[in-house]
């Protein structure tokens, strides 16, 4: 009898997000699912982990049999404590999402969905960060059934050493969707600027705002794929040399 695969699900969002929600309802129909994934929202702290605080967890419940680990922490503790803490064995896949809103461009370098997935990825476990292209009031079915093939597709063939799979799914009908395209990551960004304001005791702060800048215009870059009406999928590592500028470095006089 074959062993049902073991899922462990994560996210930045937040354990009660709705996009953890329907990423459990996905997952449960294909293996032995387990959730560990933070207390409160966690977006944009990219990679960060926690070593001067204790990391604290609680099990939770939600409705319909969704339970999980509710960590105070960031997404990447909430993988390195489910695999070094919480699990008996290593999970077979983790899978980070479903995220609100997407992750592309420029931006995948903030994310906390993806940070998640590249912890993952670092323990030498197949990952997958999945994001739908909404921030408020998306549709999480397409979502769902993108992840699901997805899973499949990666524990029947494994992934590359030191790489995971970002995927981006159009906030559409299925039906709308116009496939599934691998794509590179592009350059879309967020042009912030800070809004000085006074608080009522007279005090100075700033809130962050701004909007997203896409210079891209080629198909194959994952913004303009997502933006056509299609799955993007890419893959990304967290190995940050660049292999083309070692040898003209070498070349540098650091010594005179």
């Amino acid at each position: 009898m074959k062993t049902q695969p073991k899922i462990l699900i994560t996210n930045d969002d937040g354990i009660y997000a709705p996009g953890i929600f329907a990423l459990w309802e996905a997952m449960d129909a294909l293996g032995d699912v387990v959730i560990v994934a933070p207390d409160t929202e966690k977006s944009a702290v990219g990679h960060a982990i926690t070593i001067s605080d204790p990391i604290r967890i609680q099990e939770i419940t939600r409705r319909d049999g969704f339970k999980g680990y509710a960590v105070k922490g960031t997404p990447a503790d909430c993988v390195k404590i489910a695999v070094q803490g919480i699990l008996d064995s290593p999970p077979d896949i983790v899978i980070s999402g479903v995220n609100a809103g997407a992750n592309v461009g420029n931006n995948i370098i903030y994310s906390g969905t993806v940070s998640a997935a590249t912890e993952g990825t670092m323990l030498k476990i197949p990952s997958i960060a999945i994001s739908l292209d909404a921030v408020r009031g998306g549709n999480y079915e397409p979502a769902k059934t993108v992840a699901q093939r997805v899973v499949h597709q990666v524990l029947d063939r494994g992934l590359p050493e030191g790489v995971l799979l970002n995927v981006n799914v159009p906030n559409i009908p299925i039906t709308d969707i116009q496939g599934i395209k691998i794509t590179k990551q592009g350059n879309i960004f967020f042009k912030d600027w800070f809004e000085g304001r006074e608080d009522p005791r007279g005090h100075q702060y700033y809130w962050m705002t701004g909007k997203i800048v896409d210079p891209d215009s080629d198909e194959n870059c994952d913004g303009v794929a997502l933006s056509q009406g299609y799955v993007s999928i890419t893959p990304i590592h967290y190995q940050l040399t660049c292999e083309s500028f070692l040898e003209p470095l070498e070349q540098w006089t650091f010594d005179e």
